[in-house]
């Protein structure tokens, strides 16, 4: 009996300790989606390694790109990207590199070409297309860059990081120019 008479009289603002276990749980869920959120809202235009869609041995080369081209170093890049392009010469990932090295260091011309490439080999490529989609942009070439947008909205249905990209640039484009829509 005396063990009810203390659990009648705690105090209102005193937590069960399962209710703090749910709050803390709670907080924890919460704080674990405010990392994953802030770790996917990449800046338009920043780098974002593949992962291996074909198999999980990638080419040496390919390693070293993706380090070169997170360190900045998109010249080393593009040598090492040019090895893998040697023995692979259909590794659409690696002709998407290409491009964007070659577009964060001006040569946009080389750009468009390798990004024109990877989506021959694969039409489907999410990131080449964005990752065009923002040349366009580079450029000032609007219209083809919501036609790139177009496209990634058929591809993508939910939970799509290149579509949402790609829009955001677009967004951040229009607002730069004063262009509504």
């Amino acid at each position: 009996m005396m063990g009810r008479a203390q659990a009648v009289t705690r105090k209102p603002d005193e937590l069960s300790t399962m209710q703090q276990l749910r709050i803390i749980s709670a907080m924890l869920i919460a704080a674990a989606f405010l990392v994953f959120s802030i770790s996917s809202a990449n800046a338009a235009g920043t780098y974002d390694p593949p992962k291996a869609s074909k198999s999980a041995n990638l080419h040496p080369s390919f390693v070293t790109a993706q380090k070169l081209i997170g360190a900045q170093d998109y010249s080393q890049a593009l040598t090492a990207l040019s090895l893998v392009i040697k023995d692979e010469p259909q590794n659409a990932d690696a002709w998407n590199l290409k491009g964007f090295s070659h577009r964060k260091i001006g040569e946009f011309s080389a750009s468009q070409s390798a990004y024109e490439t990877a989506l021959s080999l694969d039409p489907k490529h999410t990131r080449a297309m964005e990752y065009m989609g923002e040349l366009y942009l580079t450029l000032g070439n609007l219209p083809e860059a919501e036609a790139l947008l177009k496209r990634l909205n058929k591809l993508c249905y939910f939970n799509c990081k290149d579509r949402d990209l790609l829009k955001e640039a677009i967004a951040a484009y229009r607002k730069e120019n004063g262009i509504e829509g």
